[in-house]
């Protein structure tokens, strides 16, 4: 089986960790809604062009840049990052957080918790402040610390990790907290694999079905 790990981050560092990740389980950064609608067009375009199709697609970051356009033009399952992890979390918990990497992502976050429908499971979106990327990152240590007293803060049962930036520090996470670590990638990459493999894909009867026009058409 091959799956497609699709970054919309065009950071190569960013990239690479999720493709690392990604083999362990089975526009720069993406930092703002402009980001994300930044994103968008050229990830659908590309993935619409692609060939030969995999068997799914992971698009891996925490957001949605285009998610559902890549739905409508694709007829393998198509899994994002954030929807795979909340759905994960909800079977292990009363109320899940979610940490992410800046303050100003925490509404962008909050508007994709309940575009998702998870509103209701959701106790809070807390962030620590990484970086911009190329600047100096702070200490494994350090950052595990500040995740693990943002986690605590929430009152939840389950902590996601955000942002594919904060999934290398899962495991040291584990190890410092008592709460359920759930970390994204994985999430994206066993339950694309899973739907493929017993053979479900997002319906197109409905809401992503083929855009009415020749995808020409849109360019």
């Amino acid at each position: 089986m091959k799956l497609l790990l699709a970054n919309p981050n065009a950071t190569e560092a960013v990239t690479k960790t999720c493709a690392d990740l990604a083999r362990a389980a089975a526009a720069p950064v993406v930092d703002s809604f402009y980001g994300d609608a930044m994103a968008a067009r050229p990830l659908a375009q590309a993935l619409a062009a692609l060939t030969p199709v995999p068997d799914g697609v992971v698009l891996a970051g925490f957001g949605s840049y285009g998610t559902a356009a890549v739905k409508e033009v694709l007829d393998v399952p198509v899994v994002g990052l954030a929807e795979a992890a909340m759905a994960y979390a909800v079977p292990l918990c009363h109320r899940f957080a979610i940490v992410t990497t800046s303050s100003r992502m925490i509404a962008y976050t909050e508007d994709l918790v309940q575009a998702l429908g998870f509103s209701a499971r959701c106790a809070a979106v807390r962030a620590v402040e990484l970086p911009p990327l190329g600047a100096p990152e702070p200490s494994a240590e350090e950052l595990v610390t500040r995740l693990a007293a943002e986690a605590a803060a929430t009152g939840a049962e389950v902590v996601i990790l955000g942002g594919s930036r904060l999934s290398p520090h899962a495991a040291a996470l584990r190890a410092r907290t008592a709460l359920t670590v759930v970390e994204p990638v994985a999430c994206a990459v066993t339950m694309a694999e899973s739907l493929a493999r017993i053979g479900l894909r997002q319906s197109k009867a409905g809401k992503y079905a083929r855009p009415p026009r020749p995808l020409a058409d849109y360019r």
